[in-house]
């Protein structure tokens, strides 16, 4: 079943993305979709039952003082969104931008 709240909050981190990164390429992958750019797939969008998960690539190298990313594998780190409000609460734009940025 589709929660319509969480499809909207969906639409509005696609936005976020094309946004930071308006070349990066939009894939239907993985139950999900993701974005990469030459180099790499550095963000996921991934639409869950009760949260959006934010997934990132290289998650354990992105700076994260307040512990908002989850996971504890060797690369991957992920935020779990289930409101508006943690969007901003999370830095969810932050992550994304550095993301993105990270030189490798």
């Amino acid at each position: 079943m589709i929660n319509p709240p969480l499809v909207l909050i969906m639409r509005s981190l696609r936005k976020m993305v094309h946004k930071i990164a308006p070349d990066s390429e939009e894939k239907i992958m993985y139950g999900g979709i993701i974005y990469s750019i030459p180099e790499r797939m550095f963000c996921g969008l991934f639409l869950r039952k009760n949260h959006i998960s934010v997934e990132f690539d290289l998650g354990y190298l992105l700076n994260d003082d307040d512990k908002y990313l989850e996971g504890k594998g060797k690369y991957r780190r992920h935020l779990k969104i289930h409101n508006n409000e943690e969007i901003t609460r999370k830095k969810v734009e932050k992550f994304i931008k550095e993301s993105f940025t990270l030189a490798i």
